[in-house]
């Protein structure tokens, strides 16, 4: 029996179906999330807490699931061409479509995941916004003259009162700090986003990553630019980082 018999034929055909069911089913759980995560966003206050479970759960569903599914029936599928007669260059071609989906399946759960987390980094800072008033008199704690505050400094800072000298410590809003890590954080990660795919196949492109993705933190977050800056710098530096996207 040779690659082009009926039975080989009809198995490499069922075999293409069975891959694009998978995709479909792929799409499909995603969309079923669609209207449910919108509810979840729209409540959403100042944490991506459980956005992180949702997502880490929806992962787990497609992702995982759906890879474990395909490598499952590649190992019959395998099995079976053999039995068949078809030859190994055929049942090893077929089979690369498994790693060729999963590796699409990885990809376009990451753009999903991306997109969620900004998303909901957007409510939150909306959130935030609407918390703090930004015309707040901050003044010396000693003789009431108003100090230059910045509301949306994310670190404590201590203030010398240009009236009478003193010194006056002042402590960021919980919220404000945590627009760093649940805001900022992620949006970085969607600005440097196309840079971080194109290093899965580009080594050197994990460089341009960094790059965009310390910029974004150092323009957005100026109380801790020289920490993100030196942190940038040994990624950039340290084989370790450099070599692994």
């Amino acid at each position: 029996m040779s690659d082009s018999s009926p039975e080989v034929t009809a198995m490499v055909e069922r075999w293409n179906g069975f891959l694009k069911k998978i995709e479909g089913r792929y799409y499909e759980v995603l969309q079923q999330t669609e209207a449910p995560l919108d509810g979840v966003i729209a409540n959403i206050q100042y944490d991506n807490v459980i956005i992180h479970n949702i997502a880490n759960g929806l992962k787990n569903q497609t992702v995982t699931q759906l890879s474990e599914k395909v490598d499952q029936a590649a190992t019959k599928f395998e099995s079976e061409m053999r039995k068949a007669g078809a030859s190994s260059g055929l049942t090893s071609s077929e089979r690369g479509k498994t790693h060729v989906l999963k590796n699409w399946m990885e990809i376009e759960y990451l753009k999903f995941e991306v997109n969620l987390f900004a998303r909901a980094a957007n409510k939150i800072l909306e959130n935030v916004k609407h918390h703090i008033d930004e015309k707040k008199m901050h003044r010396c704690t000693q003789c009431g003259a108003e100090l230059p505050i910045n509301v949306y400094s994310f670190m404590a800072v201590n203030i010398k009162c240009e009236s009478c000298g003193s010194v006056n410590t002042y402590q960021p809003d919980d919220r404000v700090r945590a627009l760093e890590y649940y805001v900022i954080t992620p949006l970085a990660e969607q600005h440097a986003f196309a840079e971080k795919l194109k290093a899965r196949t580009d080594k050197q492109a994990i460089k341009e990553y960094y790059r965009k993705y310390y910029t974004y933190l150092m323009e957005n977050v100026p109380d801790k630019k020289r920490y993100y800056e030196r942190d940038m710098n040994e990624r950039l530096t340290n084989p370790m980082f450099t070599n692994f996207a």
